[in-house]
């Protein structure tokens, strides 16, 4: 059940029914089971997965919490000098049950999503020593398993690290780890934050009925009318990429771009809007990413929870590791400071960036994807002060609009770059097209003939429209709040805007037999 389809608005219109109709105190209930429903029809067979994460996960989170209140009772009676050995034995037994916690959740994940990798590519070195292949097994991939598995370990570390207890409800964590809405593709939340949400229920809310809803119209606007036709000429691209020339393969990055963004984002607009409707706020995802004028800025506003949970459980724990502290103080011993502080800053972020392509998919264009990514980030770190040099020598005025737009422009092409990675078929495939990137040149007579790309004039008009109205949407969101700044002004004029965009959807959206396509990133 796809969250921009009919099935999806009638599941979410009956939820909603129940869910403030049956009183503050069962509301937990009621997503809970509006999880459980809305994971079985969208497949039963993945849905073991998902139960085993929650409960093995939920255990052990509990077994931690136990250990620690008994060790605090132990600590408060003891003397000072116990009070330390107390402490680090504490730590010792909740280690072994977060990491009891954390091998099945990632187990689960890695047996899943990367099986088949690892015995291909294991295949591929026995096959240099010519010994026997093993057999390939696929599983199936549990949908959105990506996702609740990182909310999993991030609810397992917050608990060892002490940043809230653990709960000792299991339907309550369920409902925060399942939730329909963000469970297929993120926003990655936090369980503090969802708890302290539901805690008394909710009261209903018109305005934030209609809020909601505002969001989730313009979310499929992005999804059906923006994504889904610029998919068109993004699809035909890549697939017939051999005999394309340059400057078509450029546009047709450019445009996946674009395609990717209003995808992603409607997606997220669509499921924020939902839990909206349930009183509900999920993490802010997006933040008009496209005006970024570095990369480091760029990834700030690109999947904002997914960045956040990457710096808080793992560029934070390797930058503190006993491994990054030990290297940089030998360094430094050494007079090599500059290169130590680089260490502390660049290695975490490697590592980062190499678990973010491996969490993308099993294949080694995600690999190189993340890679790519941290050799930005890094030689932008490393290159920092001789850029900043040439500007002064240069004496650019970095506060000109010009430069700033020069900025932007320079980042969206770097963007681009690594939407090769992305979107190619293979690793083989991306590098062959950056190749023919390389060299643009213009087939004139095929300009003219739109069809060969999958679109037509006016599917090119309506999509180059679309593409308008987002650029100036965000362009507007940059300087104020449009969903409140509407809520200030006449009801007229909400109303016009509101079946304006409906009739947009209905119109000229791509939905029906034939049509349309799954969200990009269901698949992660």
């Amino acid at each position: 059940m796809s969250y921009h389809s009919i099935q999806f608005l009638g599941f979410v219109g009956v939820v909603l029914a129940v869910y403030y109709t049956v009183g503050r105190r069962r509301q937990t209930i009621v997503i809970a089971l509006s999880n459980l429903a809305f994971y079985a029809l969208s497949g039963l067979k993945a849905l073991p997965f998902l139960l085993t994460t929650a409960l093995v996960t939920f255990l052990a989170a509990k077994r931690i919490g136990g250990i620690y209140r008994a060790y605090d009772a132990r600590i408060k009676a003891a003397e000072a000098a116990e009070r330390k050995v107390l402490r680090a034995e504490a730590k010792a037994r909740a280690k072994k049950a977060l990491s009891v916690g954390m091998a099945v959740a990632i187990g689960l994940l890695v047996v899943c999503k990367y099986a088949a990798f690892a015995l291909e590519n294991l295949n591929a070195a026995l096959g240099l020593i010519h010994l026997k292949q093993l057999p390939v097994f696929r599983l199936l991939l549990p949908l959105g398993v990506s996702f609740y598995t990182f909310m999993a370990l991030g609810y397992l570390l917050d608990v060892y690290w002490k940043r809230y207890p653990a709960e000792e409800s299991p339907i309550a964590y369920f409902a925060f780890l399942s939730f329909f809405p963000h469970v297929v593709q993120g926003p990655i939340d936090r369980y503090n934050d969802f708890k302290r949400q539901l805690k008394g229920g909710v009261a209903f809310s018109y305005e934030k009925l209609a809020s909601g809803a505002q969001l989730m119209m313009w979310g499929f606007f992005k999804k059906l009318v923006v994504a889904d036709r610029l998919g068109l000429f993004v699809d035909a691209a890549f697939t017939h990429w051999s005999r394309l020339r340059g400057f078509v393969l450029i546009a047709a990055v450019v445009t996946y771009s674009v395609q990717i963004y209003a995808d992603f984002s409607g997606c997220i607009d669509i499921v924020t809007g939902v839990a909206e409707m349930m009183g509900i706020s999920l993490k802010r995802n997006f933040n008009h990413p496209y005006f970024s004028r570095t990369m480091g800025e760029f990834w700030r506003r690109w999947h904002i929870s997914l960045q956040e949970w990457f710096k808080d459980y793992i560029y934070f724990p390797v930058s503190t590791s006993a491994f990054v502290k030990n290297t940089k103080r030998r360094w430094a011993k050494a007079g090599r400071t500059r290169a130590a502080e680089l260490f502390g800053s660049c290695f975490p972020i490697l590592v980062v960036w190499l678990v973010s392509g491996i969490w993308l998919g099993a294949a080694w264009k995600y690999v190189v994807w993340g890679l790519f990514h941290a050799a930005l980030l890094i030689g932008s770190a490393i290159l920092e002060p001789v850029f900043a040099g040439v500007n002064r020598r240069l004496r650019i005025d970095t506060a000109h609009f010009a430069w700033r737009a020069w900025q932007t422009l320079r980042t969206f092409a770097l963007c681009c770059l690594g939407r090769v990675f992305f979107r190619a078929d293979d690793l083989r495939t991306a590098v062959a097209i950056l190749r023919k990137m390389a060299r643009p040149g213009i087939a004139w007579a095929s300009l003219l003939k739109p069809s060969t790309y999958g679109m037509n004039i006016d599917r090119a008009i309506v999509s180059a429209a679309a593409v308008v109205i987002l650029i100036v949407v965000d362009a507007v969101q940059e300087r104020l709040p449009i969903r409140e700044t509407l809520n200030r002004r006449g009801i007229a004029l909400r109303w016009l805007l509101a079946y304006g965009c409906l009739f947009a959807i209905v119109i000229f959206g791509m939905y029906g037999h034939g049509y349309g396509s799954a969200f990009i990133y269901e698949r992660y």
